[in-house]
């Protein structure tokens, strides 16, 4: 399942691996930096650097819109395409949560999980 599995021995590889595992519907999942450098990732087929850069990008422009707009910060953005759906959330303030699935899968068959791993890994990025 992953063939491209980073791990740097901090255990976020592990609950990445642990988060895709038990939401059947993610294609993969990648942990980024804000600034688009993967921390941990389980996306099989997928270049967990590009997966990161593009979604830290996606929650940028986001958080660029949301600011100019509405006036607030955005913890989450989504793009669907005609074949992939990219949800992107903030994990605090320094990384962002990537995850995948196909076009059809529905946002709230996988949002509860994405929040309740962005605020663990959030946690444990703070230690």
């Amino acid at each position: 399942m992953a063939a491209a599995r980073m791990d740097n021995g901090n255990g976020l590889a592990a609950r990445v691996g642990e988060l895709r595992a038990a939401a059947p519907e993610l294609t993969g999942v990648v942990l980024s930096t804000r600034s688009g450098l993967p921390l941990a990732a389980d996306a099989d087929g997928l270049d967990p650097d590009a997966v990161a850069a593009l979604g830290a990008e996606l929650l940028a422009s986001a958080q660029a819109a949301a600011l100019a707009l509405a006036g607030g910060e955005p913890r989450e953005a989504s793009v669907r395409g005609p074949g992939a759906h990219v949800i992107a959330l903030a994990v605090g303030d320094e990384a962002v949560l990537i995850a995948l699935t196909d076009a059809l899968t529905p946002t709230a068959a996988v949002l509860p999980d994405l929040r309740e791993a962005a605020q663990e890994l959030a946690q444990a990025l703070s230690h």
